[in-house]
């Protein structure tokens, strides 16, 4: 068998789609446990939301709005999700609109998450070694690399 640029292509949506899809199910299990639908103790989950209140806690946040917050975050992660796996169920390197579209809107999530990140300072709060601008830059990079890569590499 032999592997071509369309199949890392394929591949580099794939990977977008798993990984997204695993960011919302980890999102989801952890609204469930905030909302107390799942004990405290329920281990598969991201956190996010305890973290969310830690950055917004600055300015005294109330919890409906880092509510608000997470679950606008959930549904852009879905949508984008949904994006992936259409795109890569539909590319044969003929098209490449459905593709950037999903990437795009991956962008601006993680576009979103460095200017709130910035908002609430997140770069004070700590992650293990790490904080969440870290992260979010990361991945934005990561993706503009990858859309790049998708629209500059030909498909041999």
């Amino acid at each position: 068998m032999t592997l071509t640029l369309l199949n890392l292509k394929q591949g580099i949506i794939l990977f977008w789609a798993l990984y997204m899809s695993l960011v919302v199910i980890l999102n989801l299990f952890d609204a469930a446990k905030t909302l107390k639908l799942l004990p405290r103790t329920w281990k598969f989950s991201s956190g996010n939301f305890w973290f969310i209140e830690q950055v917004t806690k600055m300015y005294s946040t109330p919890t409906w709005i880092n509510g608000v917050l997470f679950a606008g975050a959930i549904v852009w992660e879905i949508l984008n999700t949904v994006m992936l796996w259409t795109a890569l169920a539909s590319f044969d390197g003929s098209s490449y609109a459905s593709i950037n579209s999903a990437l795009i809107v991956g962008l601006a999530l993680w576009a979103a998450f460095m200017v709130i990140d910035e908002f609430f300072l997140a770069w004070s709060v700590a992650i293990g070694n790490s904080n969440a601008m870290e992260g979010h830059r990361s991945l934005f990079l990561t993706w503009l690399v990858c859309l790049t890569a998708i629209n500059l590499l030909p498909n041999i």
